[in-house]
């Protein structure tokens, strides 16, 4: 039984110490993050806005900038372009292999014919 009482007041004074030390760190990372230029935190708050490549004109380099198309799928989109002609709608990349629909729908803001 009196092990049982040290075990629950150990614990306690843990959980105690846990949300002091821990509530702390979390003033010392707002101190720092307050140090920091205004601009910088405006900045991180934003999300970056997309790259928008027009898959009939764009190079390797220019489709690996769409996010959700790396190099692979970026040359299988000119190979394509290459052998059948220009995209008519963006919907075409379907035909691209690797490109199904699910990511289609992901990248389909940042691409254009």
């Amino acid at each position: 039984m009196m092990y049982r009482t040290e075990v629950k007041r150990a614990l306690g004074v843990l959980v105690i110490a846990t949300f002091f030390f821990g509530g702390l760190s979390m003033i010392a990372a707002e101190k720092v993050l307050a140090g920091q230029p205004k601009a910088t935190l405006q900045l991180q708050g934003q999300p970056q806005s997309p790259t928008v490549v027009n898959v009939n004109k764009a190079t390797v380099e220019e489709l690996i900038k769409v996010r959700g198309i790396g190099p692979v799928i970026a040359k299988r989109i000119i190979e394509h372009r290459d052998k059948n002609g220009m995209f008519k709608s963006i919907d075409d990349l379907t035909q691209v292999h690797g490109l199904s629909g699910n990511k289609l729908q992901r990248i389909k803001d940042q691409v254009t014919v």
